[in-house]
């Protein structure tokens, strides 16, 4: 994203004077003591302990914040620490906060968020200034001694002092073979020359933690093909991580460690090290790459420093050509406020070149997700605007990530990507998810975000004023100024916890301050998107704000040559959200009624019925492996009702369970095993369907569909699970055909389901097309109560024998964890 730079004056001049701004120590504020146990409510299998990796912490690192509005008033603090949750068991946590005020908070003051993964796993403890909970997933925990409303509060939130858990999988070792990273200089390439680079040839590198990666200037390492680089645990690197001059295979970056943007390039004008202009911390070119683990931070001191985080095939670069010649070394600047004609820098992966003329070079770029970048466990921070997130390019994965940032967090631009369980905390500018800005002429179909945990959108300290134009800052949305035409995009399930202004700010603008425009001058239009599922705890809040920001326009003045989906219109958008218990509409939004045919066919909808559930009891069971909470049907959180507890170190509660009761356990000593049936239904092309029982990212077992008979209704067989473990059900359709009844209506590849009521759906309306299917379903329906895990149809209806805890993916598959319980008989468990 790039600002204008005609923010609040206010917001800088209040925290430069707020009686709030505190003098910062060099020591975390925050102590941590963690231990395992077997299930949610059970006692510590080890002594309880204080973590045994650094607690990380970071003030504002621009060297004059009050001079420097790029900042955007942001200040306060960071700790954060990553902790290894071992393989089926749980963590018990105790943290305590010496931040003056963070004390005598109170149970109703005191957060673990994303409380909706949180909040299943029991009722905190809180004392003082220290609180213990549970932790049964991987993820990232923003843990807050402060009421929610402090986040409406300018000068509160811009000098709150965070804390975040990052608990990660466990990982594998580095190889043996791999070769240290040595601190010392004389390993680059320029030594004495300026700029200090060095290239990582095909091999197996590491960084260690006993080193010290810092030489007080700017470095980059340059990737190959079939390039590795480990981050030993706790490893701390003050370079950058880049390859923009050649587009490469096989690159593997991966380790709980830290890479630090903390230093200005030498030079901005170096061919595939600083020729972009925002200075990024990874910037990738190629297919198979993979990033797993990381912290990814920005601790710049020079103020408006650009650093973007996370890039890979960046869709509004070129390929960087050394020597530049004569169209000199690209910057960033040229697609700003810039009109075609453009130069003829060449492409990537992109279809044309910056000047619109056709790619002929696609070595090494992905085809499909498979080869495309794949992104886990990364944290992103930044601290000023213009140090953006995380985009991980065509057919680019990501998931289990954190972002936080002052400037877009999230950037899917690109076809075929995948987003997905994701917490971000957006600071004082920019969008969550941003729909792009510059992106260069291709299509841009089939890409998806879902389960996106918005635990903060300070943004709304800036949406009033920015952008310049009528649209605000919302939690979806951007000024969109690309000549990519993007289509098919599907956003669903967002979960916004506390203050924010807007839900989707959205306008096509082909004078877009960042912007890419065909030969004729024309901008792409948005087709066929859906957002839906947006759940807002409360109310949308504007900071006294004198504009609303739910804003939808398309191109206003496309020009005589600009047809078709060159119009720059908003068509066929639908929208659904929770607004604190109240259906987003219509009357949320402006579209201006001059131009609301540049918004045709916009629908609003109804929330659905779409896991994540929310608890609205806190107990768990300390005596068994299994803990149950009643839930609700909507995902909508509720307040949940607790009162603080004096117990220590381990608090339980019972709680009455029901038929509908959700299970949410993760325990290491099965007591029992549950034979289950799995049947795979599809009659195009089965064996391109297969699946996976998982537990976390472990296999437990795999299998695959086969063809359809009249005597064979699919594939299917029968697995041992065992009884209260937490299980993932991943399914994964390759076919090219939409084959069920979910695919054909909603365009994703498979659900999960299990329930009667789906088949007779499927019966009524499969028939007059797929006459296979209705043999097949028609002749599998008087046994499906012996079925257990079904892939199905449309995944409306929940069957009140459920003892699952739900999560849905789309895109490349289908996703449910699965909490198996004994069955007492064989209708027992329908799944």
């Amino acid at each position: 994203m790039v600002f204008d730079f005609q923010l609040l004056l206010f917001i800088i001049v209040a925290a430069a004077f707020s009686n709030i701004v505190k003098a910062q120590s060099t020591s975390t504020p925050y102590e941590v003591k963690t231990c395992v146990v077997n299930f949610i409510g059970g006692s510590c299998l080890t002594v309880l302990l204080p973590v045994a990796n650094p607690i990380r912490y970071q003030t504002q690192p621009v060297t004059n914040p009050n001079a420097c509005e790029n900042t955007v008033g942001q200040r306060g603090s960071l700790s954060f620490v990553d902790i290894t949750l071992p393989t089926y068991q749980v963590l018990y946590v105790e943290v305590t906060s010496n931040v003056e005020g963070q004390e005598n908070v109170g149970i109703d003051n005191f957060h673990v968020r994303p409380s909706r993964l949180t909040e299943p796993w029991g009722t905190p403890t809180v004392e003082f200034n220290s609180a213990s909970f549970y932790i049964a997933d991987t993820g990232q925990f923003s843990v807050e001694f402060a009421s929610s409303d402090i986040w409406k509060d300018l000068q509160r939130a811009q000098n709150f002092d965070a804390f975040v858990l990052f608990v990660n999988p466990p990982m594998d070792p580095i190889p043996s073979d791999a070769v240290l990273i040595e601190e010392d200089i004389t390993q680059f390439d320029n030594v004495g020359g300026g700029q200090l680079a060095r290239t990582l040839r095909a091999g197996k590198y590491y960084f260690s933690a006993a080193q010290t990666y810092d030489w007080g200037q700017d470095v980059v390492y340059h990737v190959m093909d079939d390039t590795e680089v480990y981050f030993e645990q706790n490893s701390y690197v003050k370079a950058r991580i880049i390859q923009t001059k050649q587009k490469v295979n096989n690159v593997l970056i991966r380790g709980y460690g830290v890479l630090d943007n903390a230093y200005s390039p030498t030079e901005y004008d170096i061919p595939g090290v600083s020729d972009d202009g925002s200075r990024q911390a990874i910037h990738i070119l190629g297919k198979n790459i993979e990033i797993s683990g990381l912290s990814i931070v920005n601790t710049l001191k020079e103020c408006g420093e650009f650093g973007y985080a996370l890039n890979i095939n960046a869709n509004w670069a070129p390929v960087a050509v050394s020597p530049a010649g004569s169209l000199g070394v690209f910057e960033a600047g040229e697609l700003q406020n810039g009109n075609p004609p453009y130069k003829a820098r060449p492409a990537h992966c992109q279809d044309f070149n910056m000047d619109d003329t056709q790619n002929t070079d696609f070595t090494n770029c992905p085809t499909s997700q498979n080869d495309g970048a794949k992104v886990s466990f990364v944290k992103a921070i930044s601290w000023q605007m213009g140090q953006d997130g995380i985009n991980a390019g065509k057919y680019g994965t990501v998931t289990d990530s954190f972002v936080r940032v002052v400037d877009d967090a999230l950037k899917p631009w690109d076809s075929g990507a995948h987003y997905e369980r994701i917490t971000v905390w957006q600071l004082g500018l920019g969008w969550p998810i941003n729909l792009g800005w510059w992106g260069w002429t291709q299509d841009d179909v089939g890409t998806s975000i879902e389960n996106v945990y918005l635990i903060h959108n300070q943004n709304w300290m800036t949406s009033n004023d920015w952008p310049t134009t009528n649209s605000g800052q919302c939690v979806v949305g951007g000024v969109y100024g690309s000549s990519s035409v993007k289509s098919n995009y599907r956003i669903h399930n967002i979960f916004v916890e506390t203050a924010c202004s807007c839900a989707v700010g959205l306008e096509i603008n082909k004078a877009a301050f960042s912007r890419h425009l065909t030969p004729k001058g024309c901008v792409g239009s948005i087709k066929n998107m859906s957002i839906t599922n947006m759940f807002f705890d409360e109310e949308f809040f504007t900071g006294g704000a004198t504009r609303t920001n739910n804003f939808l326009r398309g191109e206003r003045n496309p020009g005589s040559l600009c047809t078709g989906d060159f119009e720059g219109k908003i068509s066929d958008l639908t929208i659904s959200g929770d607004v604190n218990g109240r259906a987003l509409s219509r009357s949320d939004f402006i579209v201006p009624e001059k131009f609301v045919g540049t918004v045709p066919n916009l629908v609003f909808e109804s929330v659905t019925v779409d896991p994540p559930s929310t608890t609205t009891s806190t107990s768990t069971t300390s005596t068994t492996s299994s803990k149950t909470t009643t839930t609700t049907e909507l995902p909508p959180k509720t307040t949940t009702t607790a009162t603080t507890s004096t117990t220590t170190p381990i608090t339980t509660t019972t709680t009455t369970t029901t038929s509908t009761s959700t299970s949410t356990t993760v325990t290491a000593t099965p007591s029992n095993k549950v034979r289950v049936k799995i049947v795979i239904e599809t009659p195009y092309d089965p064996t391109k369907v297969s699946w996976k029982v998982k537990i976390g990212s472990t296999n437990i077992v795999t299998g695959k569909a086969s063809t359809m008979t009249s005597t064979n209704s699919g594939y299917e067989t029968f697995v041992d699970l065992d009884a209260g473990i937490r299980y993932k059900f991943v399914v994964i359709d390759n076919n090219t055909f939409n084959d069920t009844f979910w695919e054909v209506l909603r365009g994703s590849n498979v659900l999960v389901d299990g329930d009667c009521n789906c088949r007779k759906k499927v019966l009524a309306m499969a028939m007059p097309h797929f006459s296979i299917m209705y043999y097949v379903m028609s002749s599998v329906y008087n046994f499906h109560c012996m079925t257990d895990i079904i892939i199905c149809c449309d995944g409306i209806g929940m069957n009140p024998w459920f003892g699952a805890f739900w999560r849905f993916l789309g895109g490349a598959g289908a996703e449910v964890l699965v909490s198996v319980e004994t069955i007492a008989s064989s209708c027992a468990l329908q799944l």
